[in-house]
């Protein structure tokens, strides 16, 4: 009798395997290459969890998916010349949106590179976000977090990456901080000003360092910029490694 109930029981988990792994195949087929995704995004009910999570394993067995982290898949997207590389927005897409709603941008290394602050490949993504989360690694990268808290928007993420670029303006790969400014010069020379406006708005959430070096530059452009300077305790004193040869208006904003 027990071995009758057996039985039944282990056809019971072979069926169960059977549907999970038809209901998990069916749904990362509606997944994108290289697009991260967790248990929850595939909606199993819970008497397939198990079962479920067995058939993801399998499939990362036969290299039909990577692992991204723990209990995070993506789909390897293949070309003539092997897997592609995955991009630090597909890399990180469940980490920028939540319910359609994007709660996060990717800054840092890849940005710098992409506005044309380094030309040097970095492992590191960060992304601005209003809530700070530990750091993790997805194949191959570390992800960390920066926290902000502007409104993130498609609208206003390359302001706040021009932003980012003066706070982490010593930190970016193989640039010196006056080959940064000299190239966000003409970045911001190029800005509509309503732009330029919305620029200095967002810059008031950003470091005192942040707004004086960006006072420094629109007023070697000739821009107004008193907002920035009230801002400011004249007592206090800036060293972000920027030469006057470089940026000449830099003394009237105690950068040093």
């Amino acid at each position: 009798m027990l071995c009758f109930y057996m039985l039944k029981l282990n056809i019971f988990y072979y069926f169960c395997n059977m549907k999970a792994t038809r209901i998990i195949q069916e749904r990362i087929n509606a997944i994108g290459f290289g697009v991260i995704f967790g248990y929850s995004d595939l909606g199993l009910p819970a008497d397939m969890q198990v079962a479920g999570a067995m058939a993801l394993s399998r499939m990362v067995a036969r290299n039909e998916l990577k692992k991204a982290g723990r209990g995070k898949f993506y789909k390897p997207e293949l070309s003539r010349l092997g897997e592609m590389p995955l991009m630090p927005e597909q890399l990180t897409k469940d980490l920028l949106f939540k319910n359609d709603k994007r709660i996060g941008y990717v800054t840092g290394a890849p940005a710098f590179a992409q506005m044309g602050l380094t030309t040097q490949i970095s492992s590191k993504i960060l992304i601005g976000s209003a809530k700070y989360r530990r750091p993790e690694n997805r194949a191959g990268y570390i992800i960390s977090f920066t926290k902000q808290v502007n409104e993130i928007t498609d609208d206003t993420i390359p302001m706040l990456r021009f932003l980012d670029a003066l706070k982490f303006i010593k930190q970016i790969p193989a640039t010196a901080p006056d080959e940064v400014i000299t190239v966000l010069l003409q970045q911001l020379k190029m800005m509509p000003q309503e732009q330029r406006v919305q620029v200095m708005d967002l810059a008031m959430n950003y470091s005192a360092s942040v707004r004086a070096i960006l006072g420094a530059m629109l007023e070697f452009l000739n821009i107004e910029c008193e907002q920035l300077k009230s801002s400011l305790n004249v007592f206090t004193t800036y060293k972000p490694r920027i030469s006057g040869s470089t940026l000449p208006t830099i003394k009237n904003w105690n950068i040093l």
